[in-house]
C-alpha cells in the first residue's frame, strides 16, 4: 500500500478507516510519507478521527431536525445502524442531547454495551432497523443500505448517518425519498468530519480549531437544503452540484 501511494506522488494521502489501526498506518509510513493517523498523531489519539466524524454527523442531525422545525433532540427517537467507533460515538452525542436511541449492530456485544451505557436505549434487528418507528434513521455501518425496497419501509422523516455510499439505485432512491417527504442528508456532506480533521491536522491545527471546522458542516448542509428547495431537486443532487462547482474552482 505504501509503495503504491508513493507512486501517486502526493495525489492521494491515506489514513485510518474501517478495519484499520494506527499500527497499519505505521507500516505504510515505512514506504511513503503520504499517510496520516500514525502513532503519536492527533488523529490516532483516542479515536479522534472517528470522534470528529461522529460529531459532524451529530451536527448534521441537529441541523436536519431544525430544518423540519424540530428545535431539539429531547425525546426524539433515533435509530442508529452500526455501533463501531463512529456509530457508538454518535450515540454518545445523541444520548447526551436527550434522544431516545434505537440501536443495532451485527455484533451482539456492541449492542449490549450500548444498552448498558445509554439508559432507555432499545435494540433492533440490524437487517430491519431502517424500518424502525423513529424520527431519524442514521446508517453508520456499510454502504448500500438505502435500496428501493428499504426506502419503502422507512418510517422516519430524516435519513442522516455516517456510512459511505448509502444509496443503492441512486436516482430511483433519492427521488422516492423526496416524493415521500423524507429529508436525506447526503452522506459525504455529513461524514466529512474525519477528513476535515485530517486535512487541518496536516496544516498544524489543534483539536479546538478542528472541532470548529467540523461544526461548519451545519452551514454546508443548510446550503444544500436551501439549494434543493430553491431548485426543486433532491438534496443529493444539490450536494453534487455544490461539490462539482467547488472542484471546478481554480
Amino acid at each position: 500500500m505504501g509503495r503504491f501511494l508513493e507512486r501517486l506522488n502526493g495525489r492521494y494521502v491515506t489514513g485510518l478507516d474501517l478495519g484499520t489501526t494506527a499500527a497499519d498506518m505505521d507500516q505504510i509510513r515505512m514506504e511513503t510519507t503520504y499517510v496520516t493517523d500514525t502513532t503519536g498523531s492527533l488523529g490516532a489519539q483516542n479515536d479522534f478521527t472517528a470522534e470528529m466524524t461522529a460529531y459532524g454527523v451529530y451536527t448534521g442531525i441537529v441541523t436536519s431536525l431544525r430544518h423540519q422545525g424540530v428545535p431539539s433532540l429531547q425525546g426524539i427517537p433515533v435509530a442508529v445502524q452500526g455501533l463501531g467507533k463512529v456509530g457508538y460515538a454518535l450515540c454518545r452525542h445523541l444520548h447526551a442531547a436527550g434522544a431516545r436511541l434505537i440501536v443495532a449492530d451485527v455484533v451482539p456485544e456492541r449492542v449490549q454495551r450500548a444498552l448498558v451505557q445509554f439508559s432507555g436505549a432499545t435494540p433492533a434487528d440490524p437487517a430491519h432497523v431502517h424500518a424502525a418507528d423513529c424520527k431519524v434513521f442514521a446508517p453508520c455501518a456499510l454502504g448500500g443500505v438505502l435500496t428501493p425496497a428499504a426506502v419503502e419501509e422507512l418510517r422516519c422523516s430524516v435519513v442522516a448517518g455516517a456510512a459511505n455510499n448509502q444509496l443503492s439505485h441512486r436516482e430511483l432512491v433519492v427521488r422516492r425519498m423526496q416524493a415521500r417527504g423524507i429529508l436525506y442528508a447526503p452522506d459525504y456532506v455529513l461524514n466529512a468530519g474525519g477528513i476535515i480533521s485530517t486535512a487541518y491536522e496536516l496544516e498544524g491545527a489543534g483539536p479546538d480549531q478542528i472541532r470548529q471546522r467540523v461544526a461548519g458542516i451545519a452551514d454546508t448542509l443548510t446550503q444544500v437544503y436551501q439549494r434543493a428547495a430553491t431548485s426543486s431537486i433532491p438534496t443529493a443532487d444539490a450536494a453534487d452540484q455544490m461539490a462539482e462547482a467547488r472542484l471546478a474552482q481554480p
